[in-house]
């Protein structure tokens, strides 16, 4: 609170004719301070950034070099190109957004980058839903699936959607006029324009983007609990296969014990008949089990988890991002800043 009460002493006391340099100074110094309470956020960013940047990198590479690709391998592919625009573009506009919170003053790069990382959503969002009709197709219909030429045509169309979808991005975001609560002193941040503030097209564009992902994700959530029930009740008959064809594996065995019995003379070679009989038997038996689409179909439900592990980690990051921005963008003042809670910083 010393330094507040420095700050605003400063500034009050300061002379007409260093006003400029001093607003400029103080406008700094309010900037390094909020910069230093996100700093964790910042290193968090650039940790990401480098381990995406990196990891889509090694994915993209691999998977572009398999000769013969599978649906699931486009889909992974077209994920992580996705997944590479936003670490080398959309991460390091929300670390120079965080690191210049006060003087972030390229509306142009603002703009642009918003909508980039729109576009990436949007897109990621129609490639989880295909994703899900995928695995139906493929676990349902017992190993029906896309042709990889059709999958390639909608991991582009997904994208044109995306794209076409963010548009208004390029008007909504801009220049964002800060209040900080001192006269003759204003921020400028990377966020909805003033021109956009609290307007009926930037809510129509938020409420459009949720009502969007929103949808998407209850259908991805209705599809894979639809596998979910398959795979259940494919698992249950598969027990009950198995119980029954051991059911009649002892009732075979116990029938032949009692041929023995009778035929004493014999017991040695029935014995070893039968022990050989025994064993094609379950041989067979393993081999049906082996052959059966429901134990074909473990690959295809381990790949199946890492789709729903994806949408998880999707759907939990943007969806709180999403919902804050609304809000923003329709309550007044929601990010109103004081001398009090500027200053605040100080004390961190």
């Amino acid at each position: 609170m010393e330094t507040s009460s420095f700050l605003t002493s400063y500034w009050n006391n300061s002379n007409g004719t260093d006003s400029s340099k001093d607003a400029s100074y103080l406008l700094l110094k309010l900037n390094n301070q909020k910069a230093l309470r996100d700093l964790p956020v910042i290193m968090f960013l650039v940790i990401l950034m480098v381990v995406g940047i990196s990891g889509n990198i090694v994915v993209c590479i691999i998977y572009s070099k398999a000769k013969k690709k599978s649906t699931s391998d486009i889909f992974i592919l077209n994920l992580a190109v996705l997944d590479l625009l936003s670490c080398t573009f959309g991460i390091p506009l929300e670390i120079a957004d965080l690191s210049l919170p006060y003087m972030f003053n390229a509306p142009a790069v603002c703009s642009v980058g918003r909508t980039l990382e729109s576009c990436t959503v949007m897109a990621s969002v129609l490639t989880l839903v295909f994703i899900s009709i995928d695995r139906y197709k493929r676990i349902c219909n017992l190993g029906e699936s896309f042709k990889t030429s059709t999958v390639k045509i909608m991991c582009v169309v997904g994208l044109c959607i995306g794209t076409v979808s963010s548009l208004p991005f390029l008007v909504v975001m801009g220049k964002r006029t800060i209040n900080l609560g001192l006269s003759g002193i204003e921020g400028v941040g990377c966020e909805i324009s003033d021109d956009m503030k609290h307007t009926t097209f930037t809510f129509a564009v938020y409420t459009v983007m949720l009502i969007f992902f929103t949808v998407g994700l209850a259908f991805v959530i209705f599809v894979y609990a639809r596998i979910s029930i398959f795979l259940r009740r494919t698992r249950s008959m598969r027990i009950r296969h198995i119980e029954e064809s051991n059911n009649s594996n002892k009732t075979s065995t116990t029938g032949t014990q009692q041929i023995h019995l009778v035929e004493l003379e014999s017991i040695t070679a029935e014995s070893r008949h039968q022990s050989s009989t025994d064993n094609h038997h379950q041989e067979a038996v393993h081999a049906l089990s082996r052959e059966t689409p429901i134990t074909s179909g473990v690959k295809v439900t381990r790949t199946t988890t890492i789709f729903v592990a994806i949408t998880i980690a999707f759907i939990i990051s943007f969806l709180p991002f999403l919902l804050v921005m609304i809000l923003y963008s329709t309550i007044k003042d929601i990010e109103k800043e004081t001398p009090s809670n500027v200053y605040q910083v100080n004390m961190y």
